[in-house]
């Protein structure tokens, strides 16, 4: 009987190295198992654009599929990020060629310089399949790329044109469509000016926007939202208001912002200044707003007690409080498993103020909230509440502030040292 054990022993660890040595590393580093290669054909190179059908899995999960993508998936070629990355398997394939590759997901996570998530065990490997289709070449690219430049400053001339034909200006200049100059103070370099904006592209798009709340903060002399920007708000005194017309020139220019703003895109500059201040004025006001809002923090938490009380008294909630001072009150029980220390919880959540106020629901995002019960990465008062609970349970819970925000200002709405009222679902969990 010892002398079979062994030999099956035998048997699953030759499968087992077998199986490894399927995969071969490439002289990019990468692990690999070609189906089919095609010698002959082309190779990437960096700053290529390749075409490519690809399936990751972890285990017998897809976590991606290019497949569901309704235009051909592309990757632009780049150095890798660790040996053995989806870059170095594209270095070394040919057009029409069918592999697939292994790598850890810790080097992954090492290489973005982030901690691997607590539910991901140490070690696991993903997989990805990758048929290449086609490559562009970097110099074909970056014909393209230029051809797609000069239309764009094309059109950027055309949609100036008329303004620069009906206004007495210089081209690639500030264009005043209005101006109410204001009855207060001009900005000089150092002041604090606040103001409300908008940025939209001359076809009515908002690129940004800060017209409510409170007025947008800056110091003048500030380049940071272009030389445009700096131009209109010296134009502007305390009190007025203005509508600009900024060329890219004097923003964003040939290169853009990231992928928000496009190359030689002009804005339409929407400018309200309410307020010009020294920089002494202003650090007097923030340290009188600072008193205030300590004092006002003290108030609310002196209050709380009373105010919970008067939400429980109006609703006909009689349960008594938690140890920790949390009222739970159980809508539905589930039929699942309680969650212990370490498990990977799903929950759904609406957030209220105790006046019924909606703050927050995961239900908008369309998906529930994940973390890991015991870790301490939730308020709380959810994390108590879920160790009440089985999978499948539904609850409402009246959280004092230490166990929502604490001094923590989320909005006027949601003040520091509220009391909150949390809609919960426990979906799934993950052992």
């Amino acid at each position: 009987m010892r002398s079979n054990l062994f030999i099956c022993i035998l048997l699953l660890s030759t499968l087992c190295f077998s199986c490894k040595r399927e995969y071969k590393a490439t002289e990019n580093g990468a692990l690999m198992k070609f189906y089919t290669i095609n010698k002959d054909k082309e190779m990437p190179e960096l700053g290529d654009l390749v075409i490519v059908d690809v399936i990751q899995k972890i285990s017998d999960s897809v976590v991606f599929n290019s497949d569901f993508i309704e235009e051909p998936f592309e990757i632009l070629v780049e150095e890798p990020s660790f040996v053995g990355d989806i870059m170095s398997a594209l270095l070394s394939m040919h057009v029409g060629d069918h592999a697939s590759l292994i790598f850890s997901l810790d080097s992954m996570f090492l290489s973005i310089g982030q901690p691997i998530p607590e539910y991901i065990e140490q070690g696991t490997i993903t997989e990805t399949d990758i048929v290449l289709k086609n490559i562009i070449r970097k110099d074909v690219l970056e014909e393209e790329y230029r051809k797609e430049l000069i239309s764009m400053k094309n059109d950027e001339i055309a949609l100036l044109s008329s303004y620069y034909d009906n206004h007495e200006i210089t081209k690639d200049s500030l264009i005043i469509v209005y101006v109410n100059k204001g009855d207060g103070e001009f900005a000089k370099n150092g002041n604090i000016m606040k103001v409300y904006f908008t940025f939209q592209t001359l076809e009515g798009d908002t690129l940004l926007s800060f017209t409510e709340g409170k007025p947008y903060e800056l110091v003048f002399g500030d380049m940071a939202l272009g030389q445009g920007f700096y131009e209109a708000l010296g134009i502007v005194a305390e009190g007025g208001d203005a509508e600009f017309i900024i060329p890219s020139s004097l923003a964003f220019g040939e290169n853009g912002l990231y992928e928000a703003i496009l190359p030689y895109t002009p804005f339409k500059l929407d400018l309200t200044v309410v307020d010009v201040m020294t920089s002494d004025e202003y650090e007097n006001e923030q340290r009188e707003l600072m008193e205030e809002e300590e004092r006002l923090k003290k108030q609310r938490l002196e209050e709380e007690p009373y105010k919970i009380a008067k939400y429980l008294k109006d609703n006909n909630i009689d349960v008594l409080p938690k140890p920790s001072g949390l009222y739970f009150v159980e809508k539905e029980i589930g039929d699942g498993s309680y969650v212990q220390s370490g498990d990977l919880v799903l929950v759904h959540y609406t957030i209220y103020n105790l006046d019924g106020k909606m703050i927050e629901s995961s239900y908008d995002f369309e998906q529930p909230l994940p973390f890991v019960y015991g870790d301490n990465q939730m308020l709380a008062g959810i994390e108590e509440a879920v160790g009440y609970m089985r999978v499948g349970g539904k609850c409402k819970i009246i959280a004092p502030s230490n166990l929502g925000f604490g001094d923590i200002d989320i909005d006027e709405n949601l003040p520091a040292n509220s009391a909150v009222v949390i809609d919960l679902a426990l979906v799934d969990l993950q052992r």
